[in-house]
């Protein structure tokens, strides 16, 4: 008989608030119907798709700006956030998705990064 291995509390939190997360992204990229997968670290785990994460709330029709795929094709990538919110910006980002798709064949879909810079929302995709 094979041993099975046993978690300690510490590791088992840790797993499960991983795959807490991993089923809440997959939830909310359903509800959105994006292609684009949000790897972004949260401030906490209490976020949601309401969550105001560029800003304090006031910004509104942000810039929201691919630069690798931009600075290495010679395009400019960019769409716009109607706000700082989770929501607005990963619908954001999932419109430069496609237009870098389209324009240039790009294939990073995990949105890494997020950040405000000079007024724009700077961003990084993996793949």
């Amino acid at each position: 008989m094979t041993k099975s291995k046993t978690y300690s509390e510490k590791e088992y939190k840790e797993y499960g608030d991983n795959l807490f997360n991993i089923g809440k992204v997959q939830a909310f990229q359903s509800v959105l119907k994006t292609d684009v997968i949000w790897s972004v670290d949260m401030p906490n785990e209490d976020w949601n798709l309401d969550t105001v994460i560029i800003g304090d709330g006031s910004l509104k029709n942000i810039t929201f700006k691919n630069p690798l795929v931009s600075h290495m094709n010679d395009i400019d990538i960019t769409t716009r956030a109607k706000d700082g919110t989770v929501k607005e910006i990963w619908l954001a980002a999932d419109r430069a998705f496609k237009k870098a798709k389209k324009l240039c064949d790009d294939w990073h879909c995990f949105l890494e990064e997020v950040e405000l810079r000079d007024g724009q929302i700077i961003s990084f995709y993996g793949s």
